[in-house]
């Protein structure tokens, strides 16, 4: 059966390259850097190319490969050539993409597939990683209150608990919701064969089509991976009662041993959430092929480093980022690369051996 899944993954992913493999060029022009070109001095002499890959338009991760191409235009060589393709389906697979050489640089989220392999697949043998940014995203459960109110459940352990015939939503296969929800039920010893047994479904669609099931009540649950800014939440729990949830102590142990990071959903979350609540995430990083020149590496983790807070204005991710965040090996999962590295090291943040030095 894995196989079987390894199989299906790999055909859709190729099918999604053939329907939404357009190349989106950085708003920096034709492949031609800008007027304040070459404001970092990389040490690169010949123009290099680069491929991001990316969700469809309009996502967050598009959005955060679009800056950060255009910051990487406008300081690599003269000539140089930075494409931006949507041929990712999500952050926690993305990495198999660039194993296989359809691209050089993407946002990941690594705790599954750097780990214990995606849908059947080994885990990344060949990714390595930049810089870590800001863990500012985490795990909600969403409840309707109607469902609630029916059934006492508010989160998906009262669920699993009561073994209650629920309608769970999450993001399609490729999305951090998707393997949030894999984990957790992990976590819990149950499956989805279990839920349906109880009488329950699970249903992977697009987020917003989520929020459309719960807010219509075709939905009773809803497991995202998400941040405190989601237009999409923060809509659904203005126009719907909605209960959201963090997780509890057994859960999120669970998944810090599955790669995830402990955080909290803030107090003000949604419109709704009225005290701080625990919680976990995958953290994010810049990952590359480890086959990558560590002159590359080097390069483009200097221009993302010393353009930070240019790239704060549009990436969450990036406002207060710290030197300690970004060298967060634990947040990065899969191997730091030698050029990041050096890079790290040459400015003092890390030292011979490789440590935060507390810069």
């Amino acid at each position: 059966m894995k196989k079987v899944f390894a199989l299906l993954l790999t055909l859709a992913m190729i099918l999604g390259m053939s329907a939404c493999g357009e190349t989106e060029t950085p708003e920096t022009g034709e492949g031609e850097p800008s007027e304040s070109a070459q404001t970092t001095d990389t040490g690169l002499t010949e123009p290099v190319e680069l491929t991001l890959l990316s969700q469809g338009a309009g996502s967050d991760d598009y959005i955060t490969l679009a800056s950060e191409g255009r910051v990487l235009q406008e300081n690599l060589p003269a000539g140089s050539t930075i494409t931006q393709e949507t041929i990712s389906s999500g952050c926690s697979s993305v990495g198999y993409l660039i194993e296989a050489g359809m691209g050089d640089f993407a946002t990941g989220q690594n705790a599954m597939a750097a780990t214990v392999g995606f849908e059947g697949r080994e885990p990344y043998s060949s990714v390595s990683a930049l810089m870590a940014t800001v863990k500012y995203a985490f795990v909600a459960e969403i409840v309707t209150e109607s469902f609630y109110e029916r059934t006492g459940c508010a989160t998906l352990a009262d669920v699993i608990e009561k073994k209650e015939a629920c309608r769970i939503v999450a993001e399609p296969v490729g999305s951090t919701d998707y393997v949030s929800l894999v984990y957790l039920l992990d976590v819990h010893g149950v499956t989805q064969e279990d839920i349906e047994s109880w009488g329950g479904s699970i249903t992977y669609t697009d987020g917003s089509a989520c929020c459309d099931m719960l807010q219509d009540g075709q939905a009773d649950l809803m497991i995202g991976h998400t941040t405190e800014a989601s237009s999409s939440l923060t809509e659904l729990c203005m126009s719907a009662d909605m209960v959201i949830s963090g997780l509890n102590e057994e859960e999120i142990a669970g998944m810090c041993e599955r790669g995830y990071s402990e955080t909290v959903i803030p107090a003000g979350t949604f419109g709704c959430v009225e005290e701080e609540m625990p919680s976990v995430c995958q953290a994010t990083s810049k990952i590359v092929s480890s086959d990558m020149s560590n002159e590359l590496a080097y390069a483009i983790t200097k221009i993302l480093d010393e353009n930070k807070e240019i790239l704060a204005e549009d990436v969450a991710g990036y406002r207060g980022l710290t030197y300690e965040d970004m060298v967060d090996t634990e947040a990065m999962i899969v191997p730091m690369h030698p050029g990041a590295i050096q890079y790290f090291q040459d400015i003092g943040v890390l030292d011979a051996d490789g440590n935060y030095t507390g810069k």
